[in-house]
């Protein structure tokens, strides 16, 4: 398998779960409904960047690391005084280079679908500087084209793993969206 198809692998073997999450998160029209997506982001992404913190980072990432939005996340449920909730459960991921790459392939993938979030954030009358700064940091972030460079050049992986990691990553994303839309 050559580098470059990577990418396309993952997107392949993750699609069916990528639409689960999407379907999860829907579309928020109302603030009530963004409020809901914030406490879902918030219990699926938080745990997983606090678990990625405690993992090993590659050499050929050059001190390269992404921009975590947990902060900017808080910072949006501060504004619009959303209720946090305790993350969904514990996420269970493996201290190697094919987990690490395959959870940065979920968050951040994210960055690409934030745009269009954003746009919806907009509507409502969300901005950076008010209940959107996540979505705005994301939509801004070139993280995604630094991870697909490092993606393409990272040694040899079993890519049966970076695919299940990635699965693992969606489906905690899943399950913490509905979770909180459905409570």
């Amino acid at each position: 398998m050559t580098a470059s198809s990577r990418r396309f692998l993952l997107r392949e073997r993750t699609s069916h779960q990528h639409s689960a999450v999407d379907t999860a998160v829907g579309s928020f029209d109302t603030l009530e409904r963004y409020r809901l997506y914030l406490q879902g982001l918030h219990a699926f992404r938080l745990p997983l960047e606090a678990r990625l913190t405690e993992m090993p980072w590659p050499v050929h990432f050059s001190g390269w690391r992404p921009r975590f939005i947990g902060d900017l996340i808080l910072r949006d449920m501060d504004d619009l005084n959303v209720t946090v909730r305790p993350p969904v459960h514990d996420i269970s991921i493996r201290s190697d280079l094919e987990s690490l790459m395959g959870v940065l392939y979920v968050l951040q993938g994210s960055s690409l679908g934030a745009r269009i979030l954003y746009v919806r954030a907009r509507d409502l009358g969300l901005s950076e500087a008010y209940g959107a700064s996540h979505l705005a940091g994301q939509a801004q972030s070139k993280d995604w084209k630094t991870f697909l460079q490092f993606l393409d050049s990272a040694p040899q992986m079993h890519m049966d793993r970076v695919v299940e990691a990635s699965q693992v990553a969606f489906a905690v994303a899943e399950t913490a969206f509905r979770e909180n839309i459905d409570a």
